[in-house]
């Protein structure tokens, strides 16, 4: 039978705490730190989720953004077009709008653009010599956030102007020569 003895550390061979390696209790599994990481990890993996998750619903609330601002750019541009007050422009020359025409042109538009994933649009309109002006308002379902309380619906909002204006008469172009199309 062999006897082994632990043979002290050399005198600048220190580790934790100031304390010599190698004495008691300074084994691989003290017993004491060991449980530590089984409790960080699933919290770390828990934030990152939650980060993913406000990084995907994010993008789909700018997407929402993007698709109102274009919705009210269109019904904008629509309103400006249809709601032009005849009776001035035929009596004076001038370009106004008329404002009871310009917002069911608008919503006609809006309706019109079919499904934009977007809830609760809510839509203001301002009328203004030839300038008019939409303000919207809509909400955009998340994706993951559904399953986090607060974090479902994401707030959006845009604005839209578009003016009508008389364009400049252009004298037309001679035509240098006529093509014969084969119909």
């Amino acid at each position: 039978m062999r006897v082994s003895q632990r043979r002290p550390p050399p005198a600048g061979d220190r580790g934790p705490a100031g304390r010599a390696r190698g004495g008691p209790g300074d084994g691989p599994d003290t017993g004491r730190d060991g449980g530590s990481i089984l409790v960080l990890a699933p919290v770390g993996i828990l934030i990152l989720l939650l980060l993913a998750t406000l990084t995907a619903d994010g993008a789909l609330a700018v997407l929402g953004q993007r698709q109102l601002s274009d919705a009210l750019s269109a019904a904008a541009a629509d309103a400006a077009g249809s709601g032009v007050d005849r009776a001035a422009f035929y009596d004076s020359g001038t370009v106004q709008l008329a404002p009871p025409a310009v917002g069911p042109a608008a919503c006609a538009s809006l309706a019109a653009q079919g499904d934009l994933h977007l809830h609760d649009v809510r839509v203001w309109v301002g009328v203004a010599g030839p300038v008019v002006t939409l303000l919207g308002r809509a909400e955009v379902d998340g994706i993951f956030g559904r399953a986090i309380p607060g974090l479902g619906r994401w707030q959006v909002a845009a604005t839209a102007t578009a003016t009508a204006e008389q364009a400049p008469r252009v004298p037309p172009r001679p035509v240098a020569a006529l093509t014969p199309l084969l119909c």
